[in-house]
């Protein structure tokens, strides 16, 4: 926005005090009328953003409310005054209204100065540390294409299956990387002086020539160790074991060697990490994390898929929907743990009291499910039976209490009650719900 120059900031409120002095003047008789027109002061000092002089005027256009009601022919009549004293104070009152306007938007913009003081310094702080990554990955790749042959060897150990698949590519690896020289693999704690060094320091070890090196006695190293590499094996930021190659001849092994046995230590590493998280991963998506039995989505492939299995086979299953009895009062009576408690007895119930061949699931809340493989809903029932049974039959103990815990349950058979899997279910359901208002705690399949 532009701004006037001093001698304008200064003239035009001259000019309209000026202006309006004059008119009081002439016409002293409309004062009442005139006077308002000083706030156009104000309105300029508000633009121009001049505050040094501002409060000068402000005490002249006062003064002048004061003074040139006693010159006005009338006299200085009360209503006049009181006209006067008002109109005064509105001026005020927009000075004031003006003036916080212009102090918001000053410390608006001292802000928005300071953001950008502070993105400058970011932006400069990332760029730096842009040009680090840069160097870094620029001397990375040029490692990385100096070894083509290891890289290839690389790629094939990331797509090993297993951890321990993992390990034998990277041995593998490093026996043909480094022909004629010991390699071997470590899993577990430091065995000898060697582990113990990497393992303090966190660095690799390479060692050129046994007989010079200051930093071992003479001793420590086998005669057919006179060149020596040891690299960590890190997993989720964790030690977990040691890669170690060695040969007879004095300096077998250089700064390079050591820089691309640490890289392919590295990738098995970054490699069994992520054999590891695709494991954990697929296994949260299909089981409950309280109660370690099968989601409710993995319930509904099973039964999908038994459905197949089923209907060309000619084989019968059931399914069995079961819920905890009065399960809301363990959490109100002794808190949620033990709620959680209960629903960790009966997943732990459930699974030990079916087959490997059936399938027990959470279907949500408090509600359980089971498909029992190659059963009729009769066979299904005396599964369910059992499964009560076993259930009531355990002792709980909440906060020095003694309690039970029940369950109803409902049978339901395919394809006699359900023809897919929203029947089946729905049929199993609606049996639940039978036991549950005809007593709880016991099982309907008819």
């Amino acid at each position: 926005m532009i701004r006037p120059g001093p001698a304008v900031k200064v003239a035009v409120p001259v000019a309209i005090l000026g202006a309006v002095g004059w008119t009081f003047w002439l016409w002293p008789s409309h004062f009442l009328w005139l006077y308002p027109s000083v706030g156009a002061l104000f309105i300029w000092f508000a633009w121009s953003g001049e505050r040094e002089i501002k409060y000068i005027f402000l005490f002249l256009a006062t003064a002048a409310g004061f003074i040139f009601p006693n010159v006005s022919p009338e006299g200085a009549s009360p209503g006049l005054m009181a006209g006067a004293l008002a109109e005064a104070l509105g001026l005020w009152l927009l000075f004031y209204a003006l003036s916080s306007a212009e102090s918001s938007r000053q410390a608006a913009r001292d802000r928005l100065s300071a953001d950008e003081a502070a993105a400058a310094e970011r932006v400069r702080d990332l760029e730096d540390e842009l040009a680090r990554y840069r160097l870094h990955l620029d001397s990375t790749l040029a490692r990385i294409r100096d070894k083509g042959a290891l890289a290839g060897a690389i790629h094939d150990m990331g797509a090993a299956a297993t951890p321990d698949e993992v390990k034998a590519r990277l041995e593998a690896l490093l026996k043909h990387y480094f022909p004629g020289a010991a390699v071997e693999l470590r899993t577990g704690a430091p065995r000898d002086f060697a582990d113990n060094w990497v393992a303090e320091r966190k660095i690799p070890l390479l060692v050129r020539n046994s007989e010079s090196d200051s930093r071992f006695i003479r001793g420590l190293f086998s005669g057919q160790e006179r060149s020596f590499m040891a690299l960590p094996l890190h997993l989720f930021g964790r030690l977990v074991g040691f890669v170690r190659a060695s040969a007879s001849e004095p300096d077998r092994f250089k700064a390079e060697d050591l820089r691309g046995a640490e890289l392919a230590c590295t990738l098995a590493g970054v490699s069994m990490e992520n054999i590891y998280l695709y494991e954990k991963v697929k296994e949260l998506a299909i089981k409950d994390g309280l109660t370690g039995l099968y989601t409710h989505r993995a319930f509904q492939t099973r039964v999908e898929e038994e459905i197949l299995r089923a209907a060309r086979s000619k084989v019968p299953f059931a399914v069995i929907m079961a819920d905890i009895d009065h399960f809301k009062s363990y959490n109100d009576n002794y808190g949620h743990q033990a709620g959680d408690a209960v629903l960790k007895a009966v997943a732990e119930t459930l699974s030990s009291g079916v087959r490997d061949i059936d399938f027990a699931a959470r279907y949500g809340g408090e509600e359980f499910a089971v498909v029992v493989t190659g059963a009729g809903k009769a066979q299904a029932a005396a599964v369910a039976e059992q499964l009560r049974r076993a259930l009531e039959a355990r002792a709980f103990n909440f906060n020095g209490r003694p309690s039970r815990v029940t369950a109803s349950f409902g049978v339901a058979e395919f394809p006699a009650e359900g023809a897919t899997a929203s029947q089946l279910v729905r049929a199993a359901d609606e049996r639940l719900y039978k036991a549950k208002e005809s007593g709880r705690n016991k099982v309907v399949y008819a």
